[in-house]
């Protein structure tokens, strides 16, 4: 039977008992076998463990914790990951078994089967962790504020860029999604991270169809400091590619 990694005064404790019970558990059955995680069976250990009281997670229909403190994790998951140099699952197990910068350590709550379990819900596809569990993995930045601005803001924007149609759309969704957390865009915004100011990022010519993906998936492209934007969903993110090739400054 499969155990979590327990420090060692208390591994050998667990050895002990388990001499002495014969493995067959304190009341004298034997216990299941173990199972690879499976992620409904981690969807309930989600809910049990009250995941969502802290991190957004689209596929839970969890929305976290309106200061952002804790990690998005359909945003911030797979970057910090990446920024770690971890498999995806490998950053996930490590971060629920030992916590984090603020973070419950769940690895003296939940068995290694309950673990495994929602580390498969959370990455979405089975998974076990290896025998020698994973090591701490050091706490990340606590990621940026959401910076957003009013709609008489964007008013500015399209009048100064005259901007299309969709571009408006676009521009309005953009205003919203906490992209001005770490962009300036025609003097809104806070610049962090070093990211560029955006108000003229359409002149460098790439298309919508680089732009789309990138804002889904920036970690494809090498960085890991910008959280994914995939859960807004294709048409948002069509709508917003089609704003950042529009946005050539004021005209």
């Amino acid at each position: 039977m499969k155990t979590p990694l327990l420090p060692p005064v208390l591994a050998l404790a667990a050895v002990g008992a388990a001499l002495m019970l014969g493995d067959t558990g304190s009341a004298g059955r034997a216990q299941p076998a173990y199972r690879a995680g499976d992620p409904a069976r981690g969807a309930l250990v989600w809910m049990t463990a009250g995941c969502g009281a802290c991190h957004a997670f689209s596929k839970a229909g969890a929305t976290g914790l309106k200061d952002g403190t804790a990690p998005n994790l359909d945003r911030y998951l797979v970057p910090h990951a990446r920024r770690v140099k971890l498999a995806v699952e490998l950053f996930a197990f490590s971060r629920i078994y030992w916590g984090g910068r603020g973070m419950t350590a769940f690895g003296w709550s939940l068995s290694g089967q309950e673990i495994d379990d929602l580390v498969s819900f959370v990455t979405g596809k089975p998974f076990s962790a290896p025998p020698g569990g994973v090591a701490r993995v050091p706490p990340l930045p606590v990621p940026p504020p959401v910076v957003t601005v009013p709609a008489a803001t964007v008013a500015r924007w399209v009048k100064l860029g005259r901007l299309p149609q969709r571009a408006v759309q676009g521009a309005a969704l953009f205003a919203k999604a906490g992209c001005l957390s770490c962009h300036i865009y025609l003097d809104s915004g806070t610049r962090r991270l070093r990211a560029p100011d955006l108000e003229g990022i359409g002149s460098t010519g790439r298309t919508a169809r680089y732009f789309r993906q990138y804002v889904a998936q920036p970690y494809r492209y090498g960085n890991n400091l910008m959280p994914s934007y995939a859960d807004l969903g294709t048409d948002s993110l069509d709508r917003i590619a089609a704003f950042l090739v529009a946005s050539r400054g004021p005209r």
